[in-house]
């Protein structure tokens, strides 16, 4: 039995395991594509046997008679499997943009299915109950687009066609996606996806959204939740570390606002009150809850120190420790320590704790001791009451 008959084998799976496949399989592939960009950019410039058993595959699953019934879980894969096939996916984006259906201007008998599916997928974002599935196609596609080597080309094109709208609707919580959304695990998934897409298409818009959109009492919970993970998401998805360098100055602009947020949130959350979670809207996407919020906010602090000591008496770059702002932020940030570590939510507490072990794990002993050679009458004594605490554990 050949691979293409082995592949046709899917068209007579039950439903469900065709399902279970076709979730599993996207996210394989789209696994591979973060983790390997080289790779996928050397499938768009050689011949390769991937892309005909790929295109055989996305034919099986857009023939299937329940197709549009199931297009939660197949249209996600057929997607990815497009992303494969240069040779079909890059005529048919052509076709599409350029309204282009003539059957001598193009292969037609393997594209045209392919052209129908792209129309259909961008069609999709203006209708209320499916704006959210083609969402989570583009964004895979952008995803996979801007890992390659930048050109202007059709594939790039299509990206940028259906940007504005996309963005709306995956950052804007009275966009249709959050109306008609109760999945929060998958939104969630969609707008950490969207932010992978951003940084890798533009650093500079990138930037522009942790200092407009992520961080203030008003932004959308989902923004700030996935960009406080966003660092230890990267390094998830890709195998790569994030350094403090990739982010630029972003960093000493970032954290003024990051610092104030989260002493908002731990001001505003009150345990076991309705006051602990963002306001519920009677229909639609539930916001991320502040325990979630504050712990990932934490969290990131633990994962970049650097943004969490920006601008404060322990933050090496600075040259007047005397400053009034220096003060200020340092208060901020003492009064975020003291609030996490005595918080009467368990979780916030210990992620509170484990934040003050890391101010005072060895390897950041040389910034207490360059603070206390600037500051002898205060070294001794600073955010010691956070040193009992911890000693207390």
């Amino acid at each position: 039995m050949t691979l293409t008959e082995d592949l046709s084998v899917f068209a007579f799976l039950p439903k469900r395991a065709q399902d279970v496949i076709a979730v599993s399989l996207r996210k394989a592939i789209m696994s591979w594509i973060d983790e390997n960009p080289n790779d996928l950019t050397r499938l768009y410039s050689i011949e390769n046997g991937i892309s005909f058993h790929a295109d055989k595959l996305f034919d099986i699953i857009m023939s299937l008679p329940e197709t549009n019934s199931r297009r939660e879980t197949l249209w996600p894969l057929a997607m990815s499997l497009l992303l494969l096939c240069p040779d079909i996916v890059v005529p048919a984006v052509h076709a599409t943009l350029s309204d282009v259906r003539a059957r001598n201007d193009y292969n037609y008998a393997r594209v045209s299915k392919k052209v129908v599916f792209l129309d259909n997928v961008r069609k999709c974002l203006k209708i209320d109950g499916l704006a959210e599935l083609a969402a989570i196609c583009l964004t895979d596609f952008a995803k996979a687009v801007y890992t390659m080597p930048r050109t202007d080309n059709d594939l790039v094109r299509y990206v940028i066609a259906n940007e504005k709208e996309l963005c709306t609707l995956i950052f804007d919580t009275q966009s249709r996606i959050y109306k008609h959304n109760r999945d929060r695990a998958r939104l969630s998934q969609l707008v950490s996806d969207k932010l992978l897409a951003i940084y890798r298409a533009s650093k500079k818009e990138f930037h522009d959204i942790v200092l407009t959109k992520a961080f203030y009492p008003s932004a959308n919970t989902y923004v700030t939740y996935n960009m406080a993970r966003f660092r230890r998401d990267h390094r998830r998805k890709t195998n790569v570390e994030l350094q403090c360098k990739d982010l630029g100055d972003t960093i000493g602009l970032a954290a003024p606002k990051i610092r104030r947020h989260l002493q908002h949130l731990l001001k505003t959350f009150s345990p076991g009150s309705p006051s602990s979670l963002a306001d519920r809207p009677s229909k639609g996407a539930i916001p991320v809850d502040k325990v979630d919020l504050i712990i990932e906010m934490l969290r990131n602090y633990m994962a970049n120190i650097e943004v969490a000591l920006a601008g404060t008496k322990l933050d090496n770059k600075i040259e007047n420790f005397n400053d009034n702002q220096v003060y200020a932020e340092t208060e901020i940030l003492d009064y975020i320590i003291e609030e996490a570590v005595g918080s009467k939510d368990l979780d916030i507490a210990e992620a509170g704790a484990d934040f003050v072990e890391l101010l005072y794990a060895p390897e950041n002993a040389w910034r207490w001791s360059e603070y206390a050679k600037s500051n002898p009458d205060e070294g001794h004594l600073f955010w010691q009451y956070t040193y009992s605490l911890l000693s207390l554990d």
